[in-house]
């Protein structure tokens, strides 16, 4: 099963890290990008995807809540994996509102980004996984 996934961050050499992170795993087929919330929805509806790589921290002009977000996303089952240099309570909670099981730091992807969207291509577990952001000292809890 090839597993299909959505980039979405507002940052193309983000957006092209992760691609390039990706595309050693022959079972991951990146399908679309996004660089806002409004185009995660829209390509979520055009391409299906099984699992969105969604940055918490993009700026968006449609005005979109999490909660928008989050259902437009659920009505398509993709499963979100939620990314951020945050790795705060703050940073926790906004990725359980946009519905992510999964929380990576942008700083670990290299290591934990595979793993995390096979298991989330595969699993349909319901409560939210964190990486390294409990376990990193001195996380900021500022997102100036």
């Amino acid at each position: 099963m090839c597993i299909k996934v959505l980039l979405a961050d507002d940052t193309a050499v983000m957006r092209k890290a992760i691609r390039s992170v990706l595309g050693h795993e022959p079972e991951i087929e990146v399908v679309a990008e996004a660089e806002n919330f409004a185009e995660s929805l829209s390509m979520t509806r055009k391409f299906k995807p099984h699992v969105v790589i969604l940055d918490l921290h993009m700026p968006d002009s449609s005005n979109l809540t999490p909660m928008n977000v989050s259902e437009g996303l659920r009505a398509y089952a993709a499963a979100v994996l939620a990314i951020s240099v945050w790795n705060d309570e703050d940073t926790r909670a906004l990725a359980q509102s946009y519905g992510a099981k999964t929380l990576l730091d942008k700083m670990h992807l290299g290591q934990e980004l595979i793993p995390a969207v096979m298991k989330l291509g595969s699993d349909s577990g319901s409560s939210l996984s964190v990486t390294r952001a409990q376990a990193r000292p001195g996380a900021q809890a500022s997102h100036d």
